[in-house]
């Protein structure tokens, strides 16, 4: 964990950094609250965009951008700027607990909207379909790929 105070980022601040790094305009959209159920229960506004300065820079972890929350609002999903990767930490404790590349991340993502659109009187085909349907704003290029390999982990289970 970086030893940096978290540069301070309220949310306009935020939407810019999202524009410059080119991430999907889905992220200004999460940040804002403009999405659509389901989508919304799995893509919370960060609570750290609720914080003071003093309040952000407590969590020590240096030049990130907050992407959203998940379900609940413990867990944060975010952007390091100097590392260039992704990584996870629970509200409480304030510590990164993993780092992702983007595919990893948006494959877990991907399997939990995937889980929640899954009924068993309806395929899984159908799900993987709503679920690229939920998510076009992301632009996944490789979203089959990604569909691919968790329709094969689950037809392991």
């Amino acid at each position: 964990m970086s030893q940096n105070n978290m540069n301070y980022l309220p949310r306009e601040k935020a939407k810019e950094l999202i524009r410059e790094l080119k991430f999907p305009k889905f992220f200004v959209d999460v940040i804002d609250g403009k999405l659509n159920s389901p989508l919304d229960i799995y893509f919370g506004c960060s609570t750290l965009y609720y914080l003071n300065n003093e309040e952000q820079e407590a969590y020590r972890l240096g030049n990130i951008l907050p992407l959203w929350e998940g379900a609940g609002g413990y867990m944060q999903y975010a952007y390091d700027v100097n590392r260039k990767d992704f990584f996870t930490f629970d509200i409480e404790v304030g510590e990164v607990s993993s780092r992702y590349t983007w595919d990893v991340l948006i494959k877990s993502v991907i399997d939990t909207l995937i889980e929640h659109e899954y009924d068993e009187y309806e395929n899984l085909e159908k799900a993987i379909m709503t679920v690229k349907v939920l998510l076009k704003d992301l632009n996944l290029k490789n979203f089959d790929k990604l569909a691919a390999n968790i329709q094969s982990d689950w037809d392991n289970l």
